[in-house]
């Protein structure tokens, strides 16, 4: 006579299937998946397909693996769990990671974002543990870079997360937080530098990517708001600094300016960086 089973596992209540109620049962050893019993019984509900729920399944499971490995090779580039504090996380940026998308940065995005100075950041990069400002600026570059087309986790990866979908997503969102909390632990708006200001437009474009657009809006008002408040919409405000200083200043001032008037229309980005293009151009030939 079979024994009852008084419990059915995650995985076989999900699916409408009969449990044996071993663990791991017979039904989620044949289908490669994790028999649980965590979930908390509910009312039947109309059945689906079968193979659309263990599609479901393993595609949870798949993300929940792919965020805990991504996290695990953090660790093990000698990256710590998340400070509570406000302080960098130690080891999260390293120096890999800030070269390749430097390089990918200046080689594929530059052109239509001039607002970088390769050099300069190079040396800047040296000194990141001296300076929140250049942390933030090259955290949010970093995320920023993994979003585009092309662009692979860099480093070498023991969890061959460059073939799955989605590790760069989760690897920039690890840097997009991490750049938000650490930002938290200065006050950029008091004293605007041009790393916070191309920080906040940075953020712009990781949350554009990633489809919140409230953040986004957010902290594109924010740099433009900032570039006001220092005075960067005056001629005066450029004869201070050098002709690279300057002209970095002048192209975030009109990319951010463009950026902002476009987007409030609702109009698509590549329009504003055509329109951004146009205007560097009648700029160079009215000098």
């Amino acid at each position: 006579m079979t024994t009852a089973v008084k419990r059915a596992c995650d995985a076989c209540h999900r699916r409408k299937v009969k449990c044996d109620g071993i663990n791991p049962c017979r039904n989620c050893s044949a289908s490669q998946l994790s028999c649980t019993y965590n979930a908390i019984p509910q009312k039947k509900g109309p059945k689906g397909s079968r193979a659309k729920v263990i599609n479901e399944l393993k595609e949870k499971e798949r993300q929940t693996s792919l965020s805990a490995k991504v996290q695990s090779r953090m660790n093990g580039m000698g990256a710590q769990p998340t400070s509570p504090t406000l302080a960098p996380t130690a080891g999260l940026l390293t120096t890999d990671m800030v070269k390749q998308c430097l390089e990918f940065f200046f080689a594929h995005m530059y052109p239509t974002m001039p607002i970088l100075h390769r050099q300069r950041l190079e040396q800047q990069a040296l000194y990141v543990d001296q300076s929140l400002d250049t942390y933030c600026l090259l955290t949010s570059l970093c995320a920023f870079v993994l979003l585009q087309p092309g662009m692979t986790v860099p480093g070498t990866d023991p969890f061959s997360l460059d073939n799955m979908p989605g590790a760069n997503i989760v690897t920039s969102t690890l840097l997009l937080e991490e750049t938000i909390r650490v930002r938290k632990g200065y006050d950029y708006m008091d004293s605007p530098t041009l790393n916070s200001l191309c920080t906040s437009y940075f953020l712009y474009g990781c949350y554009y990517a990633i489809d919140l657009q409230d953040k986004a809006w957010f902290n594109l008002r924010e740099a433009t708001t900032l570039i006001h408040m220092i005075g960067m919409n005056k001629e005066t405000t450029y004869m201070q600094y050098d002709s690279i200083e300057s002209s970095r200043r002048r192209r975030l001032y009109w990319l951010l300016f463009v950026t902002e008037r476009y987007v409030s229309d609702r109009t698509p980005l590549t329009s504003t960086v055509n329109s951004f293009l146009v205007f560097s151009r009648c700029s160079a030939a009215a000098r």
